[in-house]
């Protein structure tokens, strides 16, 4: 997943963000009203972190920009400690979600991934395609109900394309989730890793999670849904008449 922080004022001795990046998140930090608005025109965020204290709140005018500019990825706002009044504010320039004196940062992460994973239409805990079944929380992917040992990378790819099932990333785009613009690799790298991740989960039955839209990327379909919605109605057995 790839998240915007957004701080008036970047703590260097914050853990948050080096935690999140434990979690396998690549994270954008900015502490430039404008910065934020140029950053969403050309990146594709799956959540925004804005962090926010009582004196700055006048900064949820940042809120009502990101609503404008029709940024789809879920809004989450952090604080230690807001008075009422300022949480409302929040809440009414149109945050998803407002975190106030979070007990950790796995609090804070967890929040955050189940809003991304419920914008992205997976309402259960684990994102389930098909056959195969990734686990968010634990970062581990199963396929027919059996464990498959990927790479941290090869699970990013595979979470990355789940979560925009249907929709066609391209290899730059996903190079830009997995290493956050620095010291990227060729894109032909991402061939690699999509290959490897094929042969994995054929091992284990599935030939159908990665398809290929030549020329422009790869994409995740769940195909037995598009096969029960495509199957026509059964029609009902006509009943002989009764002479």
């Amino acid at each position: 997943m790839k998240i915007l922080s957004f701080e008036t004022f970047i703590n260097k001795t914050d853990l948050l963000t080096p935690f999140l990046r434990s979690r396998l998140a690549i994270v954008d930090e900015t502490n430039d009203n404008e910065e934020v608005l140029d950053l969403i025109k050309f990146y594709e965020y799956d959540a925004i972190l804005l962090r926010l204290s009582e004196e700055r709140i006048g900064e949820t005018e940042i809120i009502r920009k990101l609503r404008l500019a029709k940024v789809r990825a879920p809004i989450v706002v952090l604080s230690r400690a807001l008075t009422e009044s300022a949480r409302l504010r929040v809440l009414q320039a149109g945050a998803d979600d407002l975190i106030v004196n979070a007990l950790s940062h796995e609090e804070v992460f967890m929040k955050i991934q189940n809003l991304i994973r419920r914008s992205r239409g997976f309402q259960d805990s684990s994102l389930c395609i098909g056959a195969v079944e990734i686990n968010m929380n634990a970062k581990k992917i199963f396929a027919k109900g059996l464990p498959v040992t990927l790479t941290k990378k090869e699970y990013q790819i595979a979470e990355i394309l789940a979560l925009r099932k249907g929709a066609v990333l391209s290899k730059e785009a996903i190079l830009d989730h997995l290493y956050g613009g620095l010291d990227e690799p060729n894109p032909k790298i991402i061939d690699v890793f999509i290959c490897k991740i094929r042969k994995k989960l054929q091992m284990m039955g599935v030939n159908d999670f990665i398809e290929t839209n030549w020329g422009r990327g790869y994409m995740v379909i769940d195909h037995r849904q598009d096969a029960g919605a495509a199957a026509p109605p059964i029609a009902a057995p006509m009943m002989a008449e009764v002479a």
